[in-house]
């Protein structure tokens, strides 16, 4: 039977495949470093320190107070360690009044204890002058300047003197603002202590409207608001004026964004101390090891497929094995280009994946014998097969696709290692057998390797 020529959708299927190839290439193949070096490793696989803290005096509050005061100590911890330059780490509630802190690559426990030791400082300092971007180069302009940075790193020159510190403040919270003007524009309220209020509002009326307030924590700065008109007017009027109704607002603020920098503020004001209940330290031999024997059991069970496809379906076995091999590229390239973290358990996902994905291919195989017992031709089963076989594929996959979501965004840990690999798999699986599949049989001429036994007849 002859074929037509490419169609536009068989020429984007050719596109998509050429370009995994390259991105592939680009990301795994042509760096050839060692794994460590081409993705992020988990504690499990790289090593480094597994920290318990547990916080004083957390045990004997309310569940409601346990849960906000945690809240806040995570907060500053993740900051310092976004601060710090630390890659991979995780930290987690573990239990009432502890968190398990992770630190993958960390090879020193002391560092880790000097780092989870320190005491949070909050400041308010004047802001000289602030860049826009993180390639801006700001030089302070007196001994009495420096120059900090965002999370973003953009660069923001203020003066050495503290204006305030957390002690001032009570609380912070995030609100909505219902005033005409500003309706739904997200904002943190700040209530400060009397002691506090006073020193603010002291602070605002020297400064005055237009000037810029860096909010400062452990040396980054989270904020840096324009004192408005209306703020200055309510200090000159007393401390009670600020006391309740300062807030930190802007046009481009998220509400996630307020969230956070309202545990900021409350994790500063409040710090907790903590003391570290257990430590352990995990070699990188242990690392090495778990790589090797992970890396052996898939290429072993990637091994097993291709003999058992071939074994199955002869020639024909050669496009699931084909599309296996483009899988793989898609998950690993995947964890590379997000940026995931591979563990143990992702390696496990990763082995499961590789039994998972000619699944879809064997779907498609046995409805070809199907349709071809019915008379038709084999270039027509193939057409046919994957018109009545699509709607069974994708909602067997797009289950599992769930099931690894929620375990992602609900789980910890291990669960979520396995999570992302899963769901890497199964999009490329799903990916693998509607195009690059498809695509062989029907226009690299694979169908003319389909038995004629499956019709019933001999060639």
């Amino acid at each position: 039977m002859a074929q037509h020529g490419m169609t536009r959708g068989d020429w984007l299927r050719l596109g998509s495949m050429l370009a995994i190839i390259v991105a592939a290439a680009l990301l795994i193949l042509i760096p050839a470093r060692p794994v460590k070096d081409i993705m992020k490793l988990g504690l499990d696989l790289q090593g480094g320190v597994r920290l318990v803290l547990e916080a004083e005096g957390v045990a004997a509050m309310s569940s409601e107070e346990q849960t906000d005061t945690i809240d806040r100590t995570i907060e500053i911890l993740k900051n310092r360690s976004d601060t710090y330059g630390l890659a991979n780490y995780e930290i987690r509630r573990y239990g009432p009044d502890r968190i398990l802190v992770s630190i993958p690559g960390v090879t020193d426990p002391e560092e880790a204890r000097r780092l989870i030791g320190q005491t949070a400082v909050l400041e308010f300092r004047r802001v000289v002058k602030a860049g826009v971007a993180a390639t801006d180069d700001l030089v302070p302009s007196s001994s009495s300047q420096e120059v900090l940075y965002t999370k973003t790193g953009i660069p923001i020159v203020v003066d050495r003197a503290v204006l305030l510190t957390g002690a001032a403040l009570s609380n912070a919270t995030v609100k909505t603002s219902t005033q005409v003007g500003s309706m739904g524009e997200v904002m943190v309220l700040l209530t400060f202590s009397q002691e506090g209020a006073e020193q603010f509002a002291q602070v605002v009326r020297d400064l005055g409207a237009g000037q810029m307030l860096a909010i400062v924590l452990d040396d980054v700065v989270q904020s840096y608001p324009v004192l408005q008109d209306s703020i200055v007017a309510a200090a000159r009027q007393g401390w009670r004026e600020v006391q309740n109704s300062t807030t930190i607002s802007g046009a481009s603020m998220a509400a996630g964004e307020a969230k956070t920098l309202a545990a900021v503020l409350r994790a500063g004001a409040l710090p907790v101390s903590v003391n570290i209940a257990e430590e352990t330290s995990i070699g990188p031999s242990l690392g090495s090891d778990s790589i090797r024997r992970g890396m052996m059991s898939m290429a072993i069970g990637f091994v097993l497929v291709l003999i058992y496809m071939f074994a199955l379906y002869g020639r024909l076995g050669a496009v699931a094995n084909i599309a296996l091999l483009f899988n793989m590229l898609i998950t690993v390239g995947g964890l590379i280009a997000f940026g995931a973290v591979l563990t143990m358990a992702g390696i496990a996902g990763v082995v499961l994946t590789i039994g998972m994905s000619v699944d879809s291919n064997i779907i498609i195989f046995e409805r070809i014998k199907e349709e071809r017992r019915t008379g038709k031709t084999a270039l027509a089963a193939v057409r046919a097969a994957y018109d009545r076989s699509l709607a069974v594929i994708t909602d067997t996959n797009a289950t599992t696709f769930v099931t690894a979501l929620i375990l992602l965004f609900v789980g910890s840990g291990p669960f979520r290692g396995f999570a992302v690999t899963l769901a890497l798999g199964i999009a490329g699986t799903v990916y693998c057998v509607l195009i690059p599949s498809r695509y062989l049989l029907e226009r690299a001429g694979f169908w003319r390797f389909i038995p004629a036994r499956w019709a019933g007849q001999e060639k």
